[in-house]
């Protein structure tokens, strides 16, 4: 790619994403899920005609696609690279309010845990990511998270890993953009966040990035956290 083509495609990435509307529908797509426009219209207060508009802008920036089931188009973020794209940009340039949408009480929600694609990410994913870390039980090659044997063993015994886990299974270092440290994204985060939420650790509102932590998830985590910490120490 020329230095020319390349500076184009960054002069319209940034005319797409200057829009706060457009920043608000990534935002939403950001929980992994696939949303239909009525839905993405109904919760950010826009237009049907507009937020089509949005949509199309986006997609026509191959940051989003969409899918038909029916007779309805459910739009999603492009893949897992595209997701990773996007949350560093969130860290260049630091979120405003209009990112938690429009419940500001949600704020202290989204910060302590919420839905980064398809892991978890906030304040309790950098916590346990970084107790692992502490244990040798995930190690660090280059952008990478790697399981060791002791890592398998040790997420097994808390039920965030099946017997039969592939340790060749890595997770990605995705920067977290309201913490600023690395939590576990990748295959190896989507298999912890999908194992917290069958033991009902956090429960997740429909279509919704926010997660609330349950009674269980905080005694458990903490549990786990705290034992990690004093065995590091």
């Amino acid at each position: 790619m020329s230095k020319k083509l390349y500076c184009e495609d960054l002069i319209h990435f940034s005319d797409v994403m200057s829009d706060a509307n457009r920043v608000m529908i990534i935002t939403e797509l950001m929980n992994g899920r696939a949303l239909c426009a009525s839905w993405l219209a109904k919760q950010l207060n826009l237009s049907p005609s507009a937020t089509r508009f949005h949509l199309k802008k986006l997609a026509d920036a191959q940051l989003i696609h969409h899918r038909s089931c029916g007779r309805h188009r459910y739009y999603e973020i492009n893949n897992q690279d595209t997701a990773d794209f996007i949350e560093s940009t969130f860290r260049i340039i630091p979120p405003k309010d209009y990112l938690y949408l429009t419940n500001n009480n949600s704020k202290p929600k989204f910060q302590q845990a919420r839905t980064c694609y398809k892991h978890l990410a906030g304040s309790w994913s950098v916590a346990l990511t970084q107790s692992l870390l502490q244990n040798n039980l995930i190690a660090i090659q280059e952008d990478l998270f790697l399981i060791t044997e002791s890592g398998k063993d040790f997420l097994n015994h808390q039920q965030l890993l099946p017997d039969d886990f592939d340790s060749k299974i890595v997770g990605k270092r995705c920067i977290d953009f309201t913490e600023h440290r690395d939590h576990i994204g990748g295959q190896l985060g989507s298999q912890l966040l999908k194992a917290m939420l069958h033991q009902a650790w956090f429960k997740q509102d429909i279509n919704r990035r926010e997660l609330t932590i349950t009674s269980l998830g905080r005694i458990k985590l903490n549990a786990i956290i705290n034992y990690l910490n004093i065995q590091g120490s």
